[in-house]
């Protein structure tokens, strides 16, 4: 049986088109508004934190996906191959 691709999930300007759920740069920016969410919910609210936390994602927001993909260990370029076989 194949398995079919969510063309909705695959990231549109990722270069070797990850899927978003294994995506790491989508992994960090989830895990910030996770973050940020939990804190929010908190009776004791560190106004402090709320604001570094909503900062960190307007940045990656304005960075945007593909600043992460070139540090992102799927995606291997063909002289990066060709190095370490050597």
């Amino acid at each position: 049986m194949v398995k079919k691709i969510n063309k909705k999930k695959i990231v549109g300007i990722c270069p070797v088109s990850m899927i978003k759920t294994k995506c790491p740069s989508i992994r960090k920016t989830r895990q910030i508004r996770v973050r940020l969410l939990t804190l929010q919910r908190e009776k004791n609210i560190d106004i402090d934190r709320v604001i570094k936390l909503r900062a960190a994602l307007k940045e990656k927001k304005k960075r945007g996906i593909a600043v992460d993909c070139e540090t992102c260990n799927f995606n291997t370029t063909k002289g990066a191959t060709a190095s370490v076989s050597q």
